[in-house]
């Protein structure tokens, strides 16, 4: 078991750094993975970037950044994204295209970005999960097809890192057609299963937003990718609108936090998310609810679930998606084992954080090191000495 959960949190990636490339996770079973992690002792440095050494030694280079772009709408808006990133590349950072079908490359953007595609029939979470195991940086950035970065986007956001406790940030992303209004500065998550975006539509950025968003959005996210290894990813399961909150609330059961930077701004359309049909979007939901339902207060829970259920079902009454969203929530509520799995990884992660001896202290800095910052107190007795 592990001694300390504050070194699997902030170090977990270098044990995959001691491990053969045959056992290098695929973030196929998302819920085996972080039993596995939970079982395996780690005894490493705090900061997650120096468990990259290994790496380094081997001749490997290792950006600080990765920046995944999931290739879900068409190729005009691919290639659209791609010009924007690659006109304000950040130093240090690689390029990744996580691709669900075939691309011709027609720019000749080989040499510039890595081009990951995933075997035929793949979903878009085992696309993104495919590149993600194909990058060691200690950083990554979620991008979907339809945003448009603006000059340096990234390092606000990565600044946010300073403060170990936190494993997510969220960018501001704003309309694309009003970038006065905004589209989303993360992700909440209501109790009865209902993902809402935090302080869509509104012109600034609201009091409290910070403590009402759990994580960032999956189309537009910045991870520590020590924490993404740590919880195995996004979970194939569900689709990637609900991914992200599944992963957002994995890593606040761990005790780790999401951060939102007003000053890292990207611009999106409302096509950003990737569509599905009445019947898939349905079973995603009901999983996300079920996989996630709390220790404490399950009732309540449950009842405001049962009343998002029935509002559904009164705007789509005798409209062909009521039956195919009863289907698909039909098929969700009967797969109970994986879901008694997933809660039993989530109480284990919740034990680890709380048995936790001390708690970081938040220590913001414009870029990480090895120990947290000196208090005025250890600072005046350092002078003193």
């Amino acid at each position: 078991m592990l001694r300390q959960p504050k070194a699997a949190i902030l170090g977990i990636s270098a044990g995959f750094d001691k491990l053969p490339a045959s056992r290098l996770p695929t973030y196929s079973d998302s819920d085996a993975c972080v039993s596995s992690l939970l079982r395996r002792h780690v005894d490493l440095p705090n900061d997650s970037a120096s468990s990259l050494g290994l790496w380094l030694e081997r001749g490997l280079p290792v950006p600080r950044l990765a920046i995944v772009i999931s290739a879900f709408g068409g190729i005009e808006s691919l290639e659209g994204t791609l010009v924007s990133v690659l006109e304000n590349r950040p130093a240090d950072c690689e390029i990744l295209v996580a691709l669900d079908k075939p691309y011709d490359d027609p720019y000749e953007l080989r040499g510039e970005v890595r081009l990951v595609e995933a075997p035929r029939r793949s979903s878009f979470v085992a696309c993104i999960n495919r590149a993600l195991a194909a990058t060691r940086s200690p950083f990554v950035h979620l991008l979907s097809s339809g945003c448009t970065v603006t000059e340096g986007w990234t390092e606000p956001a990565l600044a946010c890192f300073g403060d170990r406790r936190v494993a997510s940030v969220s960018p501001v992303v704003v309309d694309a057609g009003d970038p006065r209004r905004i589209f989303a500065a993360g992700l909440a998550y209501h109790h009865g299963g209902r993902r809402l975006f935090v302080a869509r539509g509104e012109s600034r950025l609201p009091a409290g937003t910070q403590s009402s968003a759990i994580g960032p959005c999956g189309f537009a996210a910045f991870y520590r990718k020590a924490a993404l290894d740590m919880v195995g990813g996004m979970s194939p399961e569900l689709g990637l609108a609900q991914a992200d909150a599944d992963v957002a609330l994995a890593l606040a059961r761990a005790g780790l936090a999401c951060a939102v930077e007003p000053q890292s701004r990207i611009l999106a359309t409302a096509q950003v998310e990737a569509s599905e049909t009445s019947f898939r979007q349905a079973l995603h939901e009901e999983r996300l609810f079920w996989r996630n339902l709390p220790e404490t207060g399950r009732c309540g829970a449950m009842a405001a679930h049962a009343a998002v259920v029935a509002v559904e079902s009164i705007r789509n009454f005798l409209r062909p998606a009521m039956f195919l969203r009863m289907a698909g929530r039909s098929l969700a509520c009967c797969q109970v084992g994986s879901y008694v799995r997933r809660r039993a990884a989530l109480r284990q992660l919740g034990e680890h954080a709380a048995a936790a001896p001390q708690r970081l202290k938040p220590t913001r800095i414009d870029r990480s090191h090895k120990g947290p910052s000196l208090s005025r107190s250890a600072q005046t007795g350092a002078r003193a000495r």
